[in-house]
């Protein structure tokens, strides 16, 4: 195996993750935040129909955070993994659905034990873990 694996801050670089921490700050959440470029460019960045319905980025983030708030606060009591999957309510032209994201709690970088949370596919994440 390799462990030539990118830093945080390459795969923020390259634009493979993106760093929401500023914006996670405003629903309570103070450690370092990422969320991967795929959950973004599908979920995220609205649609022209969702648009005309007055969505745009800030509150399609905000309704994802929101979302992970509310099940870190319900699962707590129960759940001590790293990993929490949420389902979040979001639309793409013009059909609503609900999303499966998960959020995981890990290390900043490789030898930084630093927390934080990074937002992505549940399929993201299994991928990272055959590498």
């Amino acid at each position: 195996m390799s462990q030539d694996k990118p830093t945080r801050e390459q795969e923020v670089e390259i634009g493979k993750q993106r760093d929401i921490s500023e914006h996670a700050k405003n629903v309570g959440l103070l450690i370092p935040m990422f969320i991967t470029s795929t959950v973004w460019d599908a979920w995220v960045v609205p649609d022209q129909e969702s648009i005309e319905q007055g969505e745009n980025e800030d509150s399609r983030l905000n309704n994802i955070l929101d979302k992970l708030v509310y099940y870190m606060r319900v699962q707590r009591q129960t759940n001590r993994s790293n990993l929490l999957y949420f389902p979040v309510p979001l639309s793409k032209e013009g059909k609503s659905e609900d999303v499966q994201l998960l959020s995981h709690l890990g290390p900043l970088d490789v030898g930084v034990n630093k927390p934080c949370i990074t937002i992505m596919t549940p399929e993201e994440y299994e991928d990272q873990s055959v590498n």
